[in-house]
């Protein structure tokens, strides 16, 4: 799965649906193009979702998410209140044409991965 359409996926379905928690984030998923390919492949679900919830925590975190992180003994609770104003920003950032190539050029020029993190980082750069 491209990493760049997850953080956008997730981004724009708190922008438009408004899911109070993980559990909606993902039912809202399950409508994507992307999701639907990545379940009917032979790929378990379970990474999908631990991949989903490790851009939501580190989104939340970053202040791109307004949410609570519950971590509990067996699993992680995540209530979501929306986007913040950055959040906001990053989403039209994500939308003009090309970003996804320039965030590409600004991870490969830093030899970083592409994840979460560098994501946010590399997006900032973009648009502050």
């Amino acid at each position: 799965m491209n990493k760049f359409d997850i953080y956008k996926m997730i981004l724009e379905i708190i922008s438009e649906k408004n899911p109070k928690d993980f559990q909606e984030l993902l039912d809202d998923a399950q409508k994507y193009q992307i999701v639907k390919d990545y379940i009917a492949s032979d790929n378990p679900n379970q990474f999908l979702i631990q991949d989903l919830q490790d851009y939501v925590i580190s989104m939340v975190n970053d202040g791109l998410i307004a949410g609570i992180i519950s971590p509990l003994k067996y699993v992680t609770l995540i209530k979501i209140n929306g986007l913040t104003i950055e959040g906001f920003q990053y989403l039209k950032k994500m939308k003009e044409d090309d970003v996804e190539k320039e965030v590409k050029a600004i991870l490969d020029s830093n030899n970083q991965p592409v994840n979460p993190k560098t994501l946010t980082s590399a997006l900032s750069s973009l648009i502050f």
